[in-house]
C-alpha cells in the first residue's frame, strides 16, 4: 500500500525515519508515526508539506518521499503531486490546513481520511483565543505599531477566524476522519452528521516511554509546561498561580519549555510577566525528546493550563513518564484524564484553584505518587506503539472498503 501524507510541518527524511528523537516542535509525533510505520509494515509514503520556498524540494529514500510544495503554488500543485505518485489512499493531518480542500472540492479520486488535530473553529472564539484577559492587557500584547499595521496577536486571531471558516468547508465536504477524543467526535457531528468517524490512538516519541518519573529524584516545589507562545495557552493563568504559592512556597519556580519571542509584542508582554516573579520563573527553550524528558524528571508536577485544547501531547508524555498532572477542564483533555485518579482538573482560566490544584500535589507525595502511576498504565494502554499502528493500518483498509 502506498500512502500519502498531507502534514502542516515540513519533516525530511532523516527526520522521519528517527521517530521524532531530535525534533524540538510540535511534529515529533508525526515522524513517530511515520517511522514506526515503516518498521512495521511493507508501505510506501510520500510525505508532502507547503514551505517557504520558490520550487519544489524532494528527497527520496527506498521506501519514502519528503516534499516541500511551494504555497504559491496552492491546491493545484498538491492536485498534481497527488496524480503524480498515485496514491492508494490519502492521509491529511490536521484541518488547520488547506489539504482537505482538495477532496471537499472534488480534486482527488483517491480515497481521503483526515486526522482530526486542533480545532480551529472553537480556537477562533474570542475567549478561546485571548482566554481571560482583558481589552487593556490585549492591548499591552501589542508593541504600539502592531494594531495599526494589524500584526500580533489581532493580525492572528483574523487569519485564524478566516482559516476557522476554510475549516467548516473541509469538514461539511469529507466523508472520512479520525480522532481521539470525545469532544472531536462531537465537533464533527455538529458540522457533519453523515461524517465517518473512526477512533485513533496517537504514537509518541518513544523516547519518553523508556523513562520513568521518580519523587526521590525532583527538584520540590518545580512546575513544568510547555507552549507559552500563545495567549490560548494560559500561561498567565499559571504565572498567577505561582504569584498565589509563592508565599507558602519561597523556592517555587516555573519551567517554561518552548520559545518566546523577544522581538514581537506577545513576547515581551509574557516576559515582563516572568520579570515580576522575581526569579521563579525559567524559560528552557525549544527542547528534543531527550531535552524534554530530563525537565520532566526533574519536576513536581506538570500542568496544561490551555483555555481549548484537544488532546495535547505534552499532556500524554508526562502521563506516560508517570509524572502527576494538572489541566484545566477543556475540550478533550477529559478523554485523556480522569479526575483524582490520573491526574488533577481545575476550572479554566481559575488561577486560585489552580494554585489549589498544585499545593495538594506539592503537600502530598501519596497523592503525586499514585497519580503519576495510574495515568502511566493507561498511557502505556493507550500509546502502544503496535496496537497503534494496527488500529491505523484497519482504519486505512475500512476507508478503502467504504469509498470503494
Amino acid at each position: 500500500m502506498h500512502i500519502f501524507h498531507f502534514m502542516n510541518i515540513h519533516l525530511d527524511i532523516e527526520q522521519l525515519k528517527s521517530g521524532g528523537r531530535l525534533i524540538n516542535h510540535g511534529g515529533g509525533w508525526m515522524a513517530a508515526l511515520i517511522g514506526r510505520m515503516l518498521r512495521d509494515t511493507d508501505f510506501t509514503f510520500t510525505c508532502a508539506s507547503f514551505g517557504k520556498t520558490r520550487r519544489m524540494l524532494t528527497s527520496h529514500d527506498e521506501r519514502i518521499v519528503s516534499i516541500v510544495i511551494p504555497e504559491r503554488g496552492g491546491l493545484l500543485a498538491c492536485q498534481e503531486l497527488v496524480k503524480k505518485y498515485d496514491p492508494d489512499l490519502i492521509h491529511i493531518h490536521g484541518t488547520e490546513g488547506a489539504y482537505g480542500l482538495l477532496s471537499a472540492r472534488g480534486l482527488l479520486e483517491c480515497p481521503v481520511v483526515i486526522s482530526l488535530q486542533g480545532l480551529l473553529g472553537p480556537c477562533s472564539e474570542w475567549y478561546h483565543y485571548f482566554g481571560d484577559r482583558s481589552l487593556m492587557e490585549i492591548v499591552r500584547m501589542h508593541r504600539w505599531l502592531e494594531i495599526p499595521a494589524m500584526r500580533g496577536q489581532w493580525r492572528g486571531f483574523i487569519k485564524i477566524r478566516k482559516a476557522a471558516m476554510r475549516e467548516k468547508e473541509i469538514i461539511s465536504g469529507n466523508r472520512f476522519f479520525m480522532g481521539r477524543t470525545d469532544w472531536d467526535r462531537a465537533y464533527l457531528q455538529s458540522q457533519n452528521p453523515s461524517a465517518n468517524y473512526f477512533h485513533e490512538r496517537r504514537l509518541l516519541r518513544e523516547a519518553f516511554m523508556k523513562k520513568l518519573w521518580d519523587i526521590n529524584k525532583i527538584k520540590r516545589h518545580r512546575v513544568i509546561f510547555t507552549n507559552a507562545g500563545h495567549p490560548r495557552k494560559g500561561t498567565e493563568v499559571v504565572l498567577d498561580a505561582i504569584k498565589v504559592l509563592k508565599p507558602i512556597f519561597p523556592d517555587i519556580q516555573i519551567c517554561i519549555a518552548g520559545s518566546i519571542s523577544h522581538k514581537n509584542g506577545y513576547g515581551r508582554y509574557l516576559h515582563k510577566c516572568l520579570a515580576r516573579l522575581e526569579g521563579s520563573a525559567m524559560e528552557l527553550g525549544r527542547l528534543n525528546a531527550e531535552e524534554m524528558i530530563k525537565e520532566m524528571l526533574l519536576s513536581h508536577v506538570f500542568v496544561s493550563p490551555s483555555f481549548i485544547d484537544n488532546s495535547p501531547n505534552a499532556v500524554c508524555e508526562a502521563q506516560i513518564i508517570g509524572m502527576p498532572v494538572i489541566s484545566s477542564y477543556t475540550g478533550g483533555v477529559p478523554s485523556l484524564i480522569e479526575n483524582k485518579r490520573t491526574g488533577l482538573f481545575f476550572p479554566t482560566g481559575d488561577a486560585p484553584m489552580l494554585a489549589s490544584r498544585i499545593r495538594e500535589v506539592f503537600e502530598n507525595d501519596s497523592l503525586a505518587v499514585i497519580l503519576g502511576k495510574q495515568a502511566r498504565i493507561d498511557a502505556q494502554r493507550r500509546h502502544e506503539p503496535s496496537a497503534v499502528i494496527n488500529d491505523i493500518v484497519k482504519i486505512y483498509e475500512d476507508v478503502l472498503r467504504l469509498a470503494s
